[in-house]
């Protein structure tokens, strides 16, 4: 009985171990579209922007808390037109769908369409509430459009 009672306890430990990693490091694909920012021309060839871009986040993983989430990102992008870079970070604030809060800090490098970078827990409830300070893990995104009325859309990949 105190083996059955040992394996037990080990196999709930392994499980939860295997749901949290899970939650630690996310596969999945965020759309955004971006209404909100500023751009300021800081030389003829440097460009900075300030806003926030929003979407939502599909696991791959359908029984994820993260699938489905809306995702809030307030960030930045200083861009450098000389040498088609962009140094990009910010945070995300997010929300399941089951009304369970995370937010994470993300940074990253590009080319002003592409970029790609790494993230982090900062704070959460719920399922997220014991990642705070782990690393998610690191996404790549692109830029498809950036509209006439300055607005854009794009994706980002996380752990893909």
């Amino acid at each position: 009985m105190k083996m059955l009672k040992t394996l037990f306890l080990a196999l709930g430990f392994i499980f939860a171990t295997s749901a949290l990693a899970g939650h630690h490091m996310p596969k999945g694909d965020f759309g955004w579209y971006g209404v909100t920012g500023n751009f300021k021309q800081i030389t003829d060839t440097q460009i900075y922007w300030l806003g926030e871009f929003s979407g939502t986040f599909f696991a791959d993983d359908t029984n994820s808390p993260l699938h489905g989430a809306s995702m809030r990102c307030p960030g930045f992008m200083d861009v450098n037109l000389a040498t088609q870079s962009s140094t990009l970070g910010g945070y995300c604030l997010i929300s399941d769908q089951a009304g369970n809060k995370a937010s994470v800090k993300w940074q990253g490098t590009g080319d002003g369409i592409n970029s790609g970078g790494d993230w982090s827990w900062v704070s959460g409830d719920g399922p997220y509430a014991d990642l705070a300070g782990k690393s998610g893990g690191k996404w790549r995104g692109k830029t498809v459009t950036n509209w006439a009325d300055g607005a854009a859309t794009g994706w980002a990949y996380w752990n893909k």
